[in-house]
């Protein structure tokens, strides 16, 4: 996967083509309304993403113009990590509630809750965009019907306030540089910064180092150099973005998209594409299966599908395009902001194992990684 000698104009051809994609970071405010719209008329529509500057972009870019088009009002909320987002979810579907109509989750949350039959399916000849969308980045469960719809892809990247400091870290082997003590921000718990990944590309053979769960632990073993550099542990990008634009918190992993609109708004602040690779994930549109608006999801979805919205995002939220490379008309320049040397050289996941493994994984990050 990581072609490092492909350039730009040749990764553009694939740019979504990355094997069943993915992603990174669930709902922060659904505890206390898991009933709260259960009966909408489904003229309102509740659509939970990512929180901070990523929120506000798709608010002004998505969201809004959606409305405007439609007629239908959007209510978006904020969400944090996949780990907080689908306990809630499971638990309000089970008791015949949808906490909202529409969310972005990544791969691992998508598996995860078709294993729990939390996702409501869609016919796909309601679909009149679906078809820019790469298959590659489409869901679908056992019997074949399309439960989950590309949504956008990021890349997570090593971050620096500038203000801090001169030059940031571009190499992952950074996490276990003593000389950043106590200076970055990291991302949890596993499924998130798919830290597992990045230990096993800069220090063992890449994926074939995670097939077995003595390959993983000396996997962890490796990654628990990491603490010493930890400033903060994070599962929502909000609670760093904020401490890195004060320079609080001068340095760590955080996804490219929300560093540069952080740029864009005046913060000091750097994304650097990670000399090993940056970590590459995305997200799927899904909806619990206990949504009343599946009339108006399906709408929203297929106005979120369209070639010129997926680049009107892109072009303000430096998120990929999930739509076929040929159909998208962003340009070069754009393009490599986005993705630096393209999606050949990133990381990808390995999305199955965190899933797969999820108890496992989860026991050995909270022993080793957090509690020790």
């Amino acid at each position: 996967m990581r072609e490092k000698d492909k350039t730009i104009s040749n990764s553009r051809r694939n740019f979504v083509k990355y094997a069943g994609a993915a992603g990174a970071t669930g709902l922060t405010g659904l505890s206390g309304c898991v009933s709260m719209f259960a009966g909408s008329d489904g003229t309102t529509l509740t659509v939970s993403s990512f929180g901070g500057a990523f929120k506000e972009i798709l608010d002004e870019q998505l969201f809004g113009p959606f409305e405007e088009e439609t007629d239908i009002t959007v209510e978006s909320q904020a969400q944090g990590g996949t780990s907080e987002v689908l306990p809630r979810i499971r638990s309000a579907v089970e008791n015949g509630n949808a906490p909202v109509d529409l969310l972005i989750m990544t791969v691992p949350g998508v598996l995860r809750g078709l294993n729990s039959d939390l996702w409501a399916t869609f016919d796909e000849s309601a679909f009149e965009n679906l078809e820019y969308i790469s298959d590659d980045l489409n869901e679908y469960d056992d019997e074949d019907n399309l439960v989950g719809v590309g949504s956008q892809g990021w890349l997570i990247n090593l971050v620096h306030n500038t203000e801090a400091t001169d030059a940031g870290p571009s190499s992952w082997g950074s996490l276990w540089d003593s000389a950043y003590e106590d200076q970055m921000a990291m991302m949890t718990p596993a499924v998130t910064g798919y830290m597992l990944d990045i230990t096993a590309h800069v220090h063992f053979d890449g994926a074939e180092s995670l097939q077995t769960e003595d390959g993983i632990r000396e996997v962890f073993e490796k990654l628990q150099g990491v603490k010493p550099q930890a400033n903060m542990w994070f599962t929502n990008e909000a609670n760093f973005q904020s401490r890195l634009a004060d320079g609080e918190v001068p340095m760590g992993m955080l996804y490219n998209d929300i560093t540069l609109v952080l740029q864009d708004q005046g913060a000091p602040v750097e994304s650097t594409f990670v000399d090993e690779g940056s970590v590459l994930g995305s997200g799927r549109w899904v909806s619990p299966r206990t949504s009343e608006n599946h009339d108006a999801v399906t709408q929203f979805i297929d106005y979120a599908s369209k070639p010129e919205v997926q680049d009107r995002v892109s072009e303000n939220l430096y998120t990929v395009p999930t739509i076929e490379a040929q159909h998208s008309n962003l340009d070069d320049d754009t393009y490599q902001k986005i993705a630096g040397p393209g999606l050949d050289a990133a990381i990808l996941p390995n999305f199955e194992m965190y899933v797969e493994r999820q108890q496992f994984i989860n026991q050995q990050w909270n022993e080793l990684i957090i509690n020790e």
